[in-house]
């Protein structure tokens, strides 16, 4: 019982980690691979988060162990590593977030039914209002309100992946034939899945900046055994998750036209 309440206490950076994590690769990318490939792609997903696993992993490990970020551990080893993780930042953020905030903007207009307002303006607004809100609540804002979404997110997922199920996999179309994955196109699908799936390496200085965050509120840190499982618990999630989104995708549309 006590090592519940301990776990639930540390609960923060990975629930982060997931939140993060479910955007481009698994609502788009994990659905668009059951839709068009089938069962078959659940080999690269599984894949994808078993081998970058390690990358995320230790930030989690240094961070606990020196109490310092990754960020501070690249310019501990020069100005040069930390001009490289820079760079490759400043080129995927700005990809990951045109990414995050157009399909955010277009089930805002979907859900609300706003159609005299461009997708670019709505995805600017949604841009300024998180912002802003994470600039006053900061950390604990940002943790407090992601639990709520992450377990509302969770549950609603379990539900509709199981009515999908228990409907039964949708008719194929008359002359349907399974799309090929080892051609041109196929491959730089699985490139995309895989790279971003769960999502990208440097992902994993963040991970670090959100356990410092997360031990500023709390009275003691974890130990490293403790913050190990906290992580593993949101990252687990983030496959588990995946695998929902192309169980969808592959139940409703695959042998179909429609995707």
């Amino acid at each position: 019982m006590n090592s519940f309440k301990t776990l639930l206490k540390n609960l923060g950076p990975g629930l982060l980690f997931a939140s993060m994590a479910i955007g481009t690769s698994h609502l788009v990318l994990s659905t668009k691979a059951g839709a068009q490939y089938g069962w078959i792609m659940v080999i690269p997903i599984i894949l994808a988060n078993v081998f970058k696993y390690p990358f995320f992993e230790f930030g989690v490990r240094y961070t606990n162990i020196t109490n310092k970020t990754l960020i501070e551990g690249y310019l501990n080893r020069g100005k040069g590593y930390l001009w490289f993780y820079a760079c490759i930042t400043l080129v995927t953020t700005f990809t990951i977030l045109a990414a995050l905030y157009t399909v955010t903007a277009g089930l805002f207009i979907n859900l609300f039914k706003v159609s005299d307002v461009s997708i670019s303006i709505i995805a600017l607004g949604l841009f300024i209002f998180i912002s802003s809100l994470l600039i006053i609540g900061k950390y604990r804002f940002l943790e407090t309100s992601l639990k709520f979404v992450i377990t509302i997110l969770f549950v609603a997922l379990i539900v509709t992946t199981a009515l999908v199920i228990f409907r039964g996999q949708v008719a194929e179309v008359e002359g349907f034939t399974p799309t090929p994955i080892f051609n041109e196109v196929g491959i730089l699908f699985l490139i995309g899945l895989m790279g971003w799936m769960p999502t990208t390496v440097e992902a994993s200085s963040w991970v670090s900046l959100w356990s410092l965050e997360k031990w500023k509120t709390q009275k003691q840190k974890p130990s490293l055994q403790e913050s190990l499982q906290e992580f593993n618990i949101g990252y687990i999630m983030t496959a588990v998750l995946a695998v929902f989104f192309l169980t969808i995708g592959c139940m409703t549309l695959y042998g179909t036209t429609e995707w």
